[in-house]
């Protein structure tokens, strides 16, 4: 009797009620039909194909189990596959189980992917198609995994007999996987690799590679794959080695695309939805955001994960919450106005003027920048109005000299499409010149000098273009309005407040770390239009934050988490929660041993999420609202000096930060908030990585760098990479310094002395997005799949032996790899590094980036493309 789709559905329902069907031994007729699909209903003609596809892996069984008997053998292999096929389906994805998400193609397939490679170590090739554009539609299942699924060992009594075969290349990944943490590489790429020499191993037209298909997206991969117990809380280990020293959950390591995409961002069908309508809506985009409003289909858009007009109850709540606050204590912020002549002399000063050569490489001019001087430039680096740049005259951006060593930057938030504010802190040269030992005395700055600090407010003007696309740069140079003057020390960090203060005419609340190690919160207030510069000197802030009960215990880093609540980082390796108003420590969590160089709040869909990030230790991420049972970690100790190497992207839901690694290394990570145990590399720099800050409204990252370069990359592609699949960054620009060493080397125009020579470079052309260790790999395994084929060909009569011909041509290939390796160990002159880096948070100002360096020039530059 042959099995019906009646049959299967009974069998399927029992299957999921955890049931165990009565076996009945079938004969060898009815069982081949089962098996090859030869016979079925006209009616019915698709969904027997499709259950074909996963029925072939059955027949391998039933060859291999002749001894048992015919009967017992097709019943295995007809409930192994029935076990591989359910093991797919999972019914709370969505209200309507029978229905998901698929990609449809406008050619359509013909053949299958590696649909199940990995339980039964088959390996199906896959033609030829041509790529279109995709869209959602709404369509019945079809199981047909075109991505490589992830086994998961069944646990239901009914399948007590069936054992699927651990695949080879999952132990090999789990043996190495604690030394790939140790030694960040892209390890979708070693997945790729090992596919790859089982394909040049088999020989013959295998090898060739003209024979090779080329590599597209797999058609099924917008397909919603979520497996059978995927998501299930894991059974308490016996083995505490396991937990304690690698990573031992569901989500393998060279689990990519959709494996990946559901079990980050699954099982719930509207959250794979999203992810996956944010990743098309990039997908045109490797390296730079685009510039379009948030309502075209490429445009930049607000976080999916927020319900609909949560800024703007934010924004309500904030001015309620400031209104409340300002009624009960209206003189807690007390400050005084200073005259410009007093004012100027507490902002640092250069000590001279900056030479620049900026424009592009093979006409760059000369320009002199003094400190507060600010020129708008165009897209080719030259100014505006110059006569080298007369075919392009619209600004791009600004350049500007503040003069002094800029550590941290913020953009203020505003739902208003009007002057964009930049809030600046900055410390002396002086404060990081090495000092020399002379008659066995310190010569430095007295202490009473290190004590006085400032953070300066620059404002920037864009176009009136009645909001028709995204804001674009004026040719209005940028000016300072403010100044906030204080003697807490030098600051160190800061960060606004992410709510908008608007409507009660204030820029928002400012949080700033100074050299005293307390955390002070700052009520900025709005300057007129085309006022003059103000100098504040503040003498008590709106609150001080700080533990006064504890011996030299500091505050070492801050994030905001809501209006009314901050966290701040210890150097005793605590961290705490704080209410504003009243000022009051709500938490306080020992998360780590030594000093908190870095702290992240995933604001605003998961505030109470806030990943840390100590000099020696492990990365964790705690959970706020339970802190003492939600906490976890990288399992990997790494030791950390750089700060500004934290950040969170709304539209992965993730963090940012450098990959976690025992060694030094030069790779970004992205780290979810699910699976923060477990990082996948998104950039690899040249050099030593200083900063990196992620896009509120868009995944794109910049990443900054020891040898002054800026690279930017699409990150969302990248965490999604397929097989084959070609991906690029792009280096925006290059900073060099050269200082003037000797007093007597020193120049003067009109009496003003230089202090260095600055050169900018810009125009690069895209680069492969890999990391050089890999790449380099890859050479090498493509060189000695070339010498086995010349070795098997020259033993083959009538054959030609293939010569060197591109020797010449490789051994350059080789090279170039050798000095992208050679490079992360350069050292370089100390202010040409980059600092730190901001995207700008506001909507229609999402493509503008402020990237400060270490000379004391800020290029605030507008990086959207069309």
């Amino acid at each position: 009797m042959l099995m019906t789709d009646k049959h299967i559905r009974d069998i399927a329902a029992e299957k999921v009620v955890g049931n165990v069907p009565d076996r009945r031994p079938i004969s060898a007729e009815e069982a081949s039909h089962v098996v090859t699909g030869t016979k079925r209903d006209a009616g019915n003609s698709e969904r027997d194909d499709s259950f074909r596809m996963g029925m072939d892996n059955g027949s391998d069984i039933v060859m291999s189990l002749v001894d048992l008997g015919m009967n017992a053998a097709l019943d295995i292999a007809f409930r192994s596959t029935l076990f591989n096929r359910l093991s797919v389906f999972d019914p709370h994805i969505d209200d309507k189980p029978n229905t998901q998400r698929v990609r449809t193609e406008t050619e359509p397939e013909r053949g299958h992917a590696e649909g199940q490679a990995r339980v039964f170590a088959h390996q199906h090739g896959s033609p030829n198609h041509t790529r279109h554009k995709k869209s959602y539609v709404e369509a019945p299942i079809v199981f047909d995994d075109e991505d490589e699924p992830i086994p998961i060992a069944s646990r239901d009594s009914d399948d007590d007999e069936f054992a699927a075969p651990e695949p080879a290349q999952e132990e090999e990944e789990d043996n190495d996987e604690e030394a790939d943490m140790a030694e960040p590489t892209s390890e979708e790429d070693e997945a790729e690799d090992e596919d790859d020499e089982a394909d040049g191993d088999a020989g013959g037209k295998k090898n060739d590679p003209s024979s090779q298909p080329k590599k597209h997206r797999n058609t099924g991969a917008g397909m919603i794959q979520s497996r059978k117990g995927f998501h299930d809380i894991p059974h308490y280990p016996l083995e505490t080695r396991i937990v304690t020293r690698v990573y031992a959950g569901p989500l393998r390591r060279y689990a990519r695309y959709s494996a990946l995409r559901d079990s980050m961002y699954g099982p719930e069908y509207n959250r794979i939805k999203i992810i996956w309508d944010l990743e098309m809506r990039w997908a045109e985009f490797p390296a730079l955001p685009p510039r379009y409003m948030p309502h075209e289909p490429q445009g930049i858009c607000p976080s999916p994960w927020l319900p609909p007009a949560f800024e703007r109850t934010q924004e309500q709540n904030a001015a309620r919450w400031y209104r409340n606050y300002y009624a009960k204590s209206p003189d807690v912020q007390q400050s005084h106005l200073l005259s410009s002549h007093d004012g100027e002399h507490l902002i640092p000063q250069s000590g001279g003027d900056l030479v620049t050569f900026i424009g592009p490489w093979d006409r760059q001019g000369e320009f002199r920048f003094t400190q507060g001087q600010s020129l708008p430039i165009t897209a080719s680096g030259l100014p505006t109005g110059t006569s080298e740049d007369q075919d392009n005259e619209d600004s791009t951006g600004w350049m500007l000299d503040i003069g002094s060593i800029p550590l941290a930057m913020g953009w203020v938030p505003s739902l208003v499409n009007t002057k964009q504010v930049l809030a600046v802190a900055s410390i002396p040269f002086t404060d990081q010149e090495p000092r020399r030992q002379e008659d066995g005395a310190d010569k430095h700055e007295a202490p009473d000098a290190m004590t006085e600090g400032c953070v300066q407010l620059w404002e920037f003007t864009p176009k009136e273009e009645a909001g028709k696309t995204l804001a674009r740069p004026s040719a209005t140079p940028a000016r300072l309005t403010r100044t906030l003057c204080f003697d807490w020390g030098r600051p160190k960090r800061l960060q606004w407040c992410p709510v908008p203060y608007e409507s009660v005419g204030s820029y928002g609340l400012l949080a700033i770390l100074t050299g005293d190690g307390k955390a002070r919160v700052v009520d900025v207030k709005m300057v007129e239009e085309g006022s003059a510069p103000i100098y504040e000197w503040v003498q008590s802030p709106v609150v001080t934050l700080g533990i006064d009960d504890d011996y030299n215990n500091k505050v070492t880093c801050l994030s905001w988490v809501n209006i009314n609540r901050i966290a701040l980082g210890h150097s005793d390796g605590s961290v705490t929660l704080w209410s504003i108003f009243p000022r009051k420590m709500l938490q306080r969590v020992g998360v780590h041993t030594t000093y908190v160089i870095d702290i992240c709040s995933a604001y605003p869909s998961n505030p109470y999420l806030v990943a840390s990030i100590p000099v020696g230790g492990c990365a964790t991420l705690t959970d706020l609202s339970q802190p003492s049972s939600e906490l976890t970690y990288f399992p990997v100790p790494a030791i950390s000096f750089q700060p500004n190497m934290l950040c969170w992207n709304e539209s992965m839901q993730g963090f940012m930060a450098l990959y976690p690694s025992s060694t030094p290394n030069t790779t970004i990570a992205f780290l979810h908030h699910r699976f923060f145990c477990q990082a996948r590399s998104i950039c690899t720099g040249p050099n030593t990585i200083t900063c990196i800050s992620a896009g509120t409204t868009h995944p794109f990252v910049l990443a900054g760098c020891a040898d002054g370069s800026l690279f930017s990359c699409n990150a969302l592609q990248k965490l999604f990479k397929q097989k084959g699949e070609p991906l690029q960054k792009i280096k925006v620009m290059e900073h060099e310094y050269r200082p003037i060493r000797r007093p007597e080397l020193q120049g003067t125009d009109n009496g003003r002395p230089v202090r260095g020579a600055v050169r900018i470079l810009q125009g690069f052309l895209p680069e492969p997005n890999d990391d050089p260790r890999t790449e380099k790999r890859k050479e090498l395994d493509r060189k000695k799949k070339l010498e086995r084929m010349k070795t098997a060909s020259g033993k083959k009569k009538g054959r030609p032996r293939k010569n060197g011909s591109n020797t010449m041509e490789d051994i350059n290939r080789e090279a170039e790899l050798d000095d992208k390796l050679a490079s992360r160990v350069v050292t370089h002159e100390p202010l040409t590094r980059l600092t730190t880096i901001v995207w700008d948070p506001n909507m229609q100002f999402s493509c503008w980036a402020a990237c400060a360096m270490a000379s004391g020039i800020i290029k605030v530059m507008d990086l959207g493309v069309q």
